[in-house]
């Protein structure tokens, strides 16, 4: 993915993540409720893992998950994109998102994860994307369903029980 990326929403900024970006994602990562679906908060040291393996993807994937900044101001949002995930033993790209405390319930997660779609759909060769939501996270789950996607099945993703939510190119509607 090319460091210049960027994709515009009625509000929002998406652009690939930079090495100094770990400045606006350590609080939002570190924060105990903000990461409450998560086995535990992650140290600076994490977060700056969690932005190499971001990385990697664009190298080895073409994309990966992305910034979400303000248009107007240019404030931190969130992290939201698509990312390859193995699920079972296949290759999904899922639709993920985290928006910073504070800003939670502002309808950005849904208009950026509409785009991430909208995007996947654009220049991916999938049928479907999916979203990995824990049962219990109810406010990803109402994201998922607002973008179109509804509960496949569940699978194990990393040790834990999860819903698979997805939503198959021919349902999508694209755009605003």
């Amino acid at each position: 993915m090319d460091e210049a990326f960027s994709l515009e929403t009625e509000r929002l900024r998406l652009r690939a993540y930079r090495p100094q970006d770990v400045d606006d994602l350590a609080p939002m990562f570190a924060d105990p409720e903000h990461m409450r679906f998560y086995p535990a908060p992650f140290d600076r040291e994490q977060t700056e893992a969690w932005i190499a393996r971001q990385l990697e993807r664009y190298r080895e994937d073409g994309f990966g998950l992305w910034v979400a900044e303000l248009r107007d101001d240019g404030g931190f949002v969130g992290t939201i994109g698509p990312a390859v995930q193995e699920v079972a033993g296949e290759r999904l790209v899922e639709i993920g998102w985290h928006v910073r405390p504070g800003l939670k319930g502002s309808g950005y997660a849904p208009e950026a994860a509409a785009a991430a779609r909208d995007w996947a759909f654009a220049n991916l060769e999938v049928g479907h994307v999916i979203s990995l939501i824990l049962p219990e996270n109810t406010p990803s789950a109402r994201v998922a369903e607002k973008i179109g996607m509804h509960v496949e099945r569940e699978a194990d993703f990393k040790g834990l029980l999860h819903r698979v939510y997805r939503i198959d190119r021919d349902d999508a509607t694209i755009g605003p």
